[in-house]
């Protein structure tokens, strides 16, 4: 075997390491959108839970009971199954995402070529940072939807339209909520406001351990940057660094404000009834 074979083949296996992973990240962002409603549909899909979890509330609401009546239960635990699906899959793909991310960074830092040959790879590399930042957006929304799958139907209480039942439900609720934890109210009332803390809490939690990752990501970038052998390095070492210092403050903002809404939880409710989420 010759010097040119030899090169040939270790040239062609991260080649095909990067097509067989842009494959499977494509397949797994493909089922991101179509397993989750596949998997965990039953009486209620993605096509009537809006209508269903309307019905549902307002049978909920006048029951007089901390319970689920029989139609939101099973809406609920229909958005929950959703959720966890989707946070599988979006787990998935964050991992398919990073290792994919290494693989490009390997290559492209054993690339023997000029810009020509390193422009793609580069681009490449972008593309699957942005692919692992989409998944793990995904991954935080959809475990804090699986933790309170009540919560995370709210906002359907007020899209969608309402008719004069579900009116007149909203506006006792509004009616509760401003005086609470004052005067009578439905027992409904206290679940939600519990269930609002918990959705955000879980947030607050998840917001807070990725910041700290995204610091020391920032941290370790900035110590390697002293050894890095050339000014190419350097630079993606400098952009890393900083990336990952920006999206530690980002998300600590929002392990905070999720933090001050989960607190005080009963202002927040009224606040999203009144307009705001």
């Amino acid at each position: 075997m010759n010097r040119f074979e030899i090169r040939s083949r270790l040239t062609a296996t991260p080649r095909r390491q990067i097509g067989l992973l842009t494959a499977l990240a494509g397949a797994v962002l493909v089922a991101f959108f179509l397993a989750p409603n596949a998997l965990a549909r039953s009486s209620v899909n993605t096509a009537n839970v809006g209508d269903t979890f309307r019905r549902g509330f307002v049978a909920y609401w006048g029951s007089g009971s901390e319970d689920f009546p029989t139609q939101l239960s099973t809406t609920v635990a229909f958005w929950f199954r959703f959720h966890l699906v989707k946070a599988g899959v979006s787990a998935l793909l964050l991992a398919v995402a990073v290792v994919l991310g290494v693989v490009l960074s390997r290559h492209l830092r054993q690339s023997a070529g000029g810009r020509t040959s390193r422009f793609p790879l580069a681009l490449y590399r972008a593309l699957a940072g942005v692919l692992g930042l989409f998944a793990l957006v995904a991954l935080l929304a959809n475990l804090q939807g699986a933790a309170a799958p009540f919560a995370s139907l709210m906002p359907m209480l007020t899209s969608g339209g309402a008719d004069g039942e579900l009116t007149a439900t909203l506006g006792q609720v509004q009616q509760q909520i401003a005086v609470y934890p004052e005067g009578r109210h439905s027992p409904a009332l206290a679940v939600m406001i519990s269930d609002f803390a918990l959705y955000h809490a879980v947030l607050a939690a998840m917001a807070a351990i990725v910041a700290l990752a995204m610091a020391g990501a920032s941290v370790v970038l900035w110590r390697r940057l002293r050894t890095s052998p050339d000014a190419r390095s350097r630079r993606a070492t400098k952009f890393g660094g900083t990336a990952s210092a920006i999206l530690a403050a980002v998300v600590l903002v929002i392990a905070y404000a999720n933090t001050t809404t989960a607190a005080d939880s009963p202002r927040a409710l009224a606040d999203f009834f009144a307009g705001g989420w």
